[in-house]
């Protein structure tokens, strides 16, 4: 197979995640069903994610511009620090409280919550140390994170 047909193929396949997503979202709306809205949401959010990666094997298959390698600016910086005191926050807040429920469905929300936050802070505080090491991060080590934590963000 050649470069661009596979390149249309890919291309579909973002389209089909696209009308995935808009059609797990309408139905999401008419349900009032919140275990199915749930369940619903959660592969929406696979679509969303497979839209972007396969974007990103697009991406892949051009030549790699500056722009791959560009080191992220202070404003960035910022942001992510203060993302990271965030999902700090949530954490804590949710720990605080998961105990303290009886119902064992809120519970149950509650600890997977938890598990998610937990996830997302160990991503999010390495992903500011890699960009405050800033231009002496090469390609190679930032897919060898995104290898070593997409598994955490499940």
């Amino acid at each position: 197979m050649d470069k661009q047909e596979f390149k249309r193929i890919i291309e579909k396949r973002i389209e089909n995640e696209k009308k995935a997503v808009e059609l797990l979202q309408d139905s999401m709306e008419k349900t009032s069903n919140t275990v199915i809205q749930l369940l619903l949401c959660q592969l929406a959010l696979g679509s969303m994610k497979h839209e972007k990666m396969l974007k990103a094997v697009l991406t892949l298959l051009e030549p790699p511009s500056k722009e791959w390698f560009k080191c992220e600016g202070e404003e960035f910086r910022k942001t992510i620090e203060k993302h990271a005191e965030v999902e700090r926050e949530m954490l804590e807040g949710f720990e605080k409280i998961v105990d303290k429920t009886e119902d064992k469905r809120i519970r149950f929300i509650l600890q997977e919550i938890i598990s998610d936050e937990k996830k997302h802070h160990a991503i999010i505080k390495r992903m500011y140390e890699l960009v405050c090491e800033g231009e002496k991060v090469k390609d190679e080590k930032w897919w060898d994170f995104l290898f070593r934590y997409s598994r955490l963000t499940g």
